[in-house]
């Protein structure tokens, strides 16, 4: 029980005892009795320089220890007062852990298992911090994926959107196109039950470009004509739609016709029809410019024509 008190028993025993004196009023007693006397023995300098040692490395390691020493030393002081003042009791050099150790009464044995206990607990949170982590990463991960196909879809929705729009804005071209010509080929009524037909002008473009310097094609537009017919020969390709822009020489656009569909000429060639109204067609000079469109929705310019527009006689129509 004496080296219990002054720190010297192995672990083993020193939790043995505890057990025996908590557990039995004969040891618990013996252990009073004991600690007693050793507490005496320190009060009046009957200690050895070794127990001493120990005595105040461990014993008065605790506050409630040195409350004691202190109450005893008064009684004692007061019973003999030869006691010399040397004997006093004085603060002993202590380490953190045993403060902490005689703070919360924890022996050896349970403070290795409080250390253990908590080196246990870093692994477990450390470990739970990395799985965390790399959950978090593969959330991220595939927010990322999720955001990329996002913006795919949005790029394949806006791209399908102007592909609706160019094709609209084809059609209501063409649209506008064909009003026009229905309403250069409809004519007021004349006479009850009677309608006046359509008159017609038809001309062939040659393929002279107007890059090669010579002189306009001459369109003599007789008096009365409703509808400018213009025909241009190309060459035959079955997969091709074409497109017509005509403008003044100034580059004012003055009629436009889209996707327009050629009529079969012969196994080579292929005649496009371009039907104007004659009242965009004033007297002037005419730049008239073909162009086609293939497979891979691709428009390349195929030719240009320059055409020269004036009135003529009533003798040159064609109905």
């Amino acid at each position: 029980m004496r080296c219990y008190l002054l720190g010297d028993l192995p672990e083993s025993e020193a939790i043995s005892l505890e057990q025996k004196f908590f557990a039995d009023d004969e040891t618990f007693e013996q252990m009073w009795e004991t600690e007693n006397n050793l507490v005496d023995g320190y009060v009046r300098g009957r200690l050895s320089p070794e127990d001493r040692e120990r005595f105040e490395r461990h014993y008065l390691a605790s506050p409630v220890h040195r409350q004691r020493v202190a109450v005893a030393r008064n009684l004692i002081e007061k019973a003999d007062p030869s006691i010399a003042p040397a004997a006093a009791v004085t603060e002993p050099k202590v380490s953190l852990r045993e403060r902490l150790s005689a703070m919360f009464g924890l022996s050896p044995a349970t403070w290795r298992f409080a250390l253990t206990a908590a080196t246990l607990l870093l692994a477990a949170v450390s470990l739970w911090l990395f799985l965390d982590r790399a959950r978090l990463h593969d959330e991220l991960a595939q927010l990322k994926a999720e955001n990329e196909a996002s913006r795919g879809r949005e790029q394949a929705m806006t791209d399908q959107i102007a592909a609706a729009q160019g094709e609209r804005e084809e059609l209501a071209s063409e649209l506008e196109r064909l009003r026009a010509e229905r309403d250069a080929l409809t004519q007021p009524t004349e006479q009850p039950g009677q309608t006046s037909r359509s008159r017609i002008f038809s001309f062939l473009l040659s393929p002279m470009l107007i890059r090669s310097g010579g002189d306009p094609q001459t369109l003599t537009i007789p008096p009365g004509t409703d509808v400018v017919r213009l025909q241009i020969k190309a060459e035959r390709d079955d997969t091709r739609r074409f497109q017509v822009s005509v403008r003044t020489v100034e580059g004012r656009q003055v009629w436009e016709q889209q996707r327009i569909k050629p009529q079969i000429d012969d196994a080579r060639s292929v005649v496009i029809n371009v039907r104007i109204p004659v009242g965009k067609l004033a007297m002037g000079d005419y730049i008239l410019t073909l162009s086609a469109t293939g497979t891979t929705g691709e428009t390349e310019e195929v030719n240009r024509y320059f055409f020269r527009v004036i009135a003529g006689r009533s003798s040159e129509l064609k109905r």
